[in-house]
């Protein structure tokens, strides 16, 4: 009984031994599944990384573009406000009490308007007072030149004296010079009496009023600052990243909060190549005709400047090696799929595109990608980014 028992039991034991055998099959199966993707993976690194290419010997993999003839555009933003195109210091000539300013700041002059009127009684009578002494010593020199022609006379007729010509002579030399300084008083005068109103010297706006009615004025004295606004700058602030783009004559289109349906058109005048170091922005100035003085000094607003290079060569930017300096280059693939480094002149960079100038003919294929460890005459093959890109 116990014999049948025991097997039995090797009889129901007996079955596993064909299940060993089938783990070694799924184990084998595994490893090969693991090494085909560690060797496809080994694959890629080479055909993707120029590093790893350049380790065992294989063509270095490369992303190529085709250099092209392409217009290049780029919009520069900058906010800022109207300054006045220029400014006159108006100045006052004679020492006079203001009798009256008729403008106030802000206010729109023509040239010719009254801005200041000084008083001119005392003027006026020192001007009446010089006049009748210059007359007064017109008389008396004609008198002592008669004087002097009959003592002269007599003198020769032997019935005067030297003495009597020599004191006439020298009183008609006293009264001339007599009638110089006069003529000379009243000269001032005149000329006193023609600064008594300070007028306008040009059209613009009144930016500043320094003297008030009752004041007294000196020569020299500034009165009245003016600006200059048919035609106006706007100050825009620009980010200092965009200072290689600025050009003089570059296009701008400008628009205001207060003249919301207009856009305003402008011409960059001026750079100032000073950046602010808290906002870290510079100033470029954009001159706006205003003609109709609408567009007043501290009106805000915001400018687009426009920088266009058309009908370029143009390769991207990542593709220059050295950008900055003087031996900017690029890697070139020539026909046999061997990378050649090019030295190449650099223009304008706009949006991530650098216009080649020199070094490069269009349809030759840039690197992009993958330069970085490339070497002269390396061989390369091209990724498939790189047909996309075409």
């Amino acid at each position: 009984m116990k014999d049948s028992l025991h097997l039995s039991t090797e009889r129901r034991e007996s079955p596993p031994a064909p299940r060993k055998h089938s783990h070694w099959i799924v184990f084998l199966v595994v490893c090969f599944l693991l090494g085909l993707l560690v060797f496809k993976a080994v694959l890629h690194m080479i055909g993707t990384d120029t590093k790893k290419a350049h380790m065992v010997h294989a063509a270095s993999p490369v992303e190529t573009v085709p250099v092209r003839k392409q217009t290049l555009e780029e919009v520069i933003g900058g906010s800022g406000t109207i300054e006045q195109f220029n400014a006159v210091l108006l100045t006052a000539q004679i020492n006079a009490r203001v009798l009256e300013v008729p403008v106030k700041i802000g206010d729109i002059v023509k040239k010719g308007d009254l801005l200041v009127r000084l008083d001119d009684r005392v003027i006026r009578a020192t001007l009446e007072s010089n006049r009748q002494l210059v007359e007064a010593n017109d008389v008396k020199i004609r008198d002592l030149t008669s004087q002097l022609s009959r003592y002269t006379a007599l003198l020769k007729k032997n019935m005067g004296t030297q003495l009597d010509v020599e004191k006439s002579e020298m009183t008609l030399a006293e009264a001339r010079e007599a009638l110089a300084k006069a003529t000379l008083l009243l000269r001032q005068a005149e000329i006193e009496l023609e600064h008594v109103e300070i007028r306008s010297t040009i059209d613009g706006i009144v930016l500043e009023r320094l003297v008030n009615p009752d004041e007294f004025t000196r020569p020299d004295q500034a009165v009245m600052k003016l600006g200059i606004i048919n035609t106006v700058l706007m100050a825009a602030k620009v980010t200092e990243e965009k200072i290689h783009s600025m050009q003089l004559g570059l296009s701008a289109e400008i628009t205001f909060p207060a003249f919301p349906a207009e856009t305003f058109q402008g011409k960059v005048f001026k750079i100032d190549p000073n950046t602010d170091p808290v906002t870290r922005t510079f100033t470029s100035y954009i001159e706006i005709n205003n003609s109709g003085f609408r567009l007043k000094p501290g009106l805000s607003g915001f400018a687009r400047i426009h920088r266009t290079a058309k009908d370029v060569l143009a390769v991207p930017s990542v593709a220059v090696i050295n950008p900055s300096g003087d031996q900017a280059s690029v890697f070139v693939v020539n026909d046999d799929g061997r990378a050649e480094l090019r030295k190449v002149r650099l223009g304008v960079v706009i949006n991530a595109m650098t216009e080649v100038t020199g070094g490069l003919k269009e349809g030759e294929k840039v690197v992009t990608v993958g330069q970085l460890y490339l070497n002269e005459n390396d061989k390369t093959h091209s990724t498939s980014k790189s047909n996309m890109a075409k």
